[in-house]
């Protein structure tokens, strides 16, 4: 049998990809950010390398099934990370807040945080966990926005926003100061500011819509977005209003049309563009310097989208599809598909920075 030998520069490129962590010969990209996604229907959170776009972990979020004692019921929402990307912060829908510890992978608590908590965000500095919840402990339940310590893991606030059925929290938003936290209302046409340091209600702003689906903040804090819409006799018509947080007034309205219902939203990191999911599959693209509807990209075709959130530099937006078990990974630039990540049952996604 004839042999055969390598050569010296061939056995070092060898080398460089058995250390890179790939056999195949093709390097693995270097992880420059971590998706976190929920998976409501498994009770669980999975872990997106990017830009390998790879899952590389599944966290159990609670038991959906409650087949034992020990065992808590869960239907993970929204997810939020620290600015340090060492925690993650998973309501579950149901009673909690799960606290994962993103290096070991693990949950390391478990805040009760009223009934239904869902949206979630985090204060910049890391020290408040905001979410949105219903508050039972005197009927009738009442919205509002539970307020937790990072460092005790527990809820130090609860601020009522009103009664459910003028006040079904749907958005919530932290400017990038941290000063104040935004709210809006998914059966009513009401946004509320909440003063962050007296975790008080310091404007109720009215907008057109009948009702808003999500909302988010500027990077600067100038202007909140929120996805709403009116009551139409055969159709209901979508849009996007903008409010002035100095004045805390609606300025504008972005029509987004009456062929499709809006579902979420992301501001990207620039503060130029907003992006808006759909229940068809088409992901709306507004210019927030012009105020104008720029266009529609066709993500998944006759599949809801749901969450979607942009990578730390910009240049990507991932977007979930609970109906396809799919994430979406859009570019920003040609704002086309770039990949489609299978995922079980995708729902609400933070993007971190890889720490």
């Amino acid at each position: 049998m004839k042999s055969h030998s390598l050569s010296c520069s061939t056995c070092v490129l060898c080398l460089s990809f058995m250390l890179s962590g790939c056999s195949s010969g093709v390097p693995t990209p270097k992880t420059i950010a971590v998706a976190y996604v929920a998976h409501p229907s498994s009770h669980s959170m999975s872990l997106i390398n990017i830009p390998a776009d790879e899952t590389v972990s599944t966290i159990e979020i609670g038991d959906s099934s409650v087949t034992t004692a020990t065992a808590k019921q869960s239907s993970p929402q929204n997810v939020a990370v620290s600015p340090d990307g060492s925690r993650a912060y998973v309501t579950d829908g149901v009673s909690s807040v799960w606290v994962v510890d993103t290096q070991t992978r693990a949950v390391v608590a478990t805040i009760p945080a009223g009934t239904d908590p869902a949206g979630v965000v985090i204060s910049p500095d890391g020290k408040n966990v905001y979410l949105t919840t219903l508050s039972c402990d005197t009927p009738p339940c009442i919205s509002a926005v539970a307020v937790i310590d990072t460092a005790t893991n527990a809820v130090t606030s609860t601020i009522p926003i009103g009664s459910i059925t003028n006040a079904l929290l749907l958005g919530i938003a932290i400017s990038s100061d941290g000063t104040r936290v935004y709210v809006a209302s998914g059966n009513g046409n009401g946004v509320w500011a909440i003063d962050t340091s007296t975790n008080s209600i310091v404007a109720t702003i009215h907008v057109t819509n009948a009702g808003c689906a999500d909302l988010s903040i500027s990077p600067d804090g100038s202007r909140v977005y929120t996805v709403g819409w009116t009551v139409g006799p055969f159709l209901d018509t979508y849009f996007v209003d903008v409010i002035d947080t100095k004045t805390n007034a609606q300025t504008a309205t972005i029509l987004l049309g009456n062929q499709d219902a809006a579902v979420r939203m992301a501001i990207s990191a620039d503060g130029a563009d907003a992006y808006v999911t759909s229940e068809l599959g088409h992901v709306w693209i507004v210019d927030t310097t012009q105020n104008a509807l720029m266009g529609t990209v066709t993500v998944a075709a006759g599949n809801m989208l749901n969450a979607l959130a942009f990578t730390p530099d910009g240049t990507r937006v991932y977007v979930t599809s609970g109906n396809s078990n799919t994430v979406y990974v859009l570019d920003t630039t040609t704002n086309k598909v770039l990949a489609a990540i299978p995922s079980n049952d995708p729902g609400g996604l933070a993007i971190s920075s890889a720490n």
